[in-house]
């Protein structure tokens, strides 16, 4: 696997924090902007969710490498009083001479504010910021690879964009759209009813675009109404583990329909808080008659769920840390970490990984065999993400930290996991 930073600078100083906050148990947003006439006007480093006791927690955290003072601490305070958000924490990597005084003055306007010297003891600064947190390190080492490889996908997608920039291309563009308004441009919309509806919105405005995708690289229109990737571009991608824009549109699509299952379950909890009679009187044209009836009885059927409401906490770690798939011989270890990680007791698991199919109802549902491949794994799934699962698996499952190591069986398993892992290496290589 590529090497981490020792001294984490800049976006690697934010996915460090980040980072801790995922393994506290939080649900973890980055990098949320908000533009006005195509001008920025706020970047959000980090907000980070608690679902405890079926309540909602939000934290906004700036992360500032290097120089910092008190306009960063009035910054947090007016992003708080413009969302109304009740808790804002700035940690830093250097320390001022006066750090009580610094400390002092922002608990006075309600932020926390922490000067981190010392990036080599992980489990130290976790449990200073979160108390009575237990940081395990391979969990916090793979996240901060899981952040670097988003960050270079899509780095790669502006790229690319780019770079086919008055072509005939239209793939490029189109995500980078997609990506923007699901991950940041809905995040301002207050109202719990109409983020949904708007997030449903976006997801159909971009209808199976990774099939759209792989029909415009093999010359046909962007445009073209087709509901599966072409024959020769799923080979390439999900067989040869090729690097290409498909990657990168999937990802998209998962993030896409995860932001929806985390606003499905922020507004059960919404309605459950406001007494749900009057909840869905007041908001029905907000939302209900603006989603398909699927999606409504998906809410519904989601809401009966005892455990919900870890819903979201726990599709970030099967899919951006455990890499979308079950390896079926650990099983059971499998559920067991899942469990861990999410708080959602293990006889629990099969409901939360169904969720996926009761908002987003898919023919012979989500979940895959691969051939000769002891592995169950979520359709088209980003294989570069499916890399950090598997080197996950190699440091948690042997003692050697040796592929070769692991008591698997299928023809296939093997060599499906290290071909995963490559890709993800060749990935962050190229921008190492």
């Amino acid at each position: 696997m590529a090497e981490l930073p020792d001294l984490p600078k800049g976006k690697e100083f934010e996915e460090y924090i980040s980072a801790c906050f995922q393994c506290a148990g939080y649900y973890v947003a980055r990098n949320i902007i908000e533009r006005q006439e195509n001008e920025e006007i706020l970047e959000l480093d980090i907000v980070a969710t608690a679902y405890e006791k079926a309540q909602l927690k939000n934290l906004i955290i700036e992360a500032k490498a290097g120089y910092w003072g008190f306009s960063d601490i009035f910054k947090i305070k007016g992003w708080l009083n413009y969302l109304g958000y009740s808790y804002g924490l700035l940690i830093t990597n250097s320390k001022k001479e006066n750090a009580t005084f610094y400390e002092d003055k922002a608990k006075e306007i309600g932020i926390r504010l922490f000067q981190i010297t010392d990036l080599s003891k992980e489990p130290a600064i976790l449990k200073e910021i979160i108390p009575n947190c237990q940081l395990n390190k391979a969990d916090f080492q793979m996240w901060r690879f899981s952040y670097w490889l988003e960050r270079k996908l899509l780095s790669d997608l502006k790229r690319w964009k780019k770079k086919f920039s008055g072509t005939e291309k239209r793939c490029y563009k189109q995500l980078d759209e997609y990506y923007f308004l699901l991950n940041s441009g809905i995040f301002f919309t207050k109202s719990i009813p109409k983020r949904v509806r708007k997030l449903y919105e976006t997801f159909e405005l971009f209808p199976r675009i990774s099939a759209r995708c792989g029909n415009e690289m093999i010359g046909k229109s962007f445009d073209e109404d087709v509901e599966q990737l072409p024959r020769e571009i799923y080979s390439a991608t999900y067989y040869d583990c090729e690097y290409n824009v498909v990657q990168v549109s999937a990802f998209i699509e998962h993030r896409a329909r995860l932001a929806l299952l985390k606003s499905a379950t922020d507004y059960i909890l919404e309605r459950e808080k406001r007494g749900n009679k009057n909840f869905d009187k007041k908001y029905k044209k907000q939302l209900l008659s603006f989603l398909p009836q699927s999606f409504i009885n998906g809410i519904e059927e989601l809401s009966k769920h005892k455990y919900f409401y870890k819903y979201p906490v726990f599709w970030q770690w099967f899919m951006w840390l455990m890499g979308g798939f079950i390896l079926l011989d650990y099983e059971s270890q499998e559920y067991d970490i899942l469990s861990d990680k999410s708080g959602i007791p293990v006889n629990e698991i099969p409901n939360a990984l169904r969720s996926y199919e009761i908002l987003f109802p898919q023919e012979k549902g989500w979940f895959i065999d691969l051939t000769e491949s002891n592995i169950k794994v979520l359709k088209v799934f980003p294989l570069p993400f499916s890399g950090v699962g598997a080197n996950f698996r190699r440091v948690i499952y042997t003692r050697s930290q040796k592929f070769e190591d692991l008591n698997i069986s299928g023809k296939h398993t093997l060599s499906d996991l290290i071909k995963w892992n490559n890709l993800s290496v060749e990935v962050l290589e190229d921008d190492a």
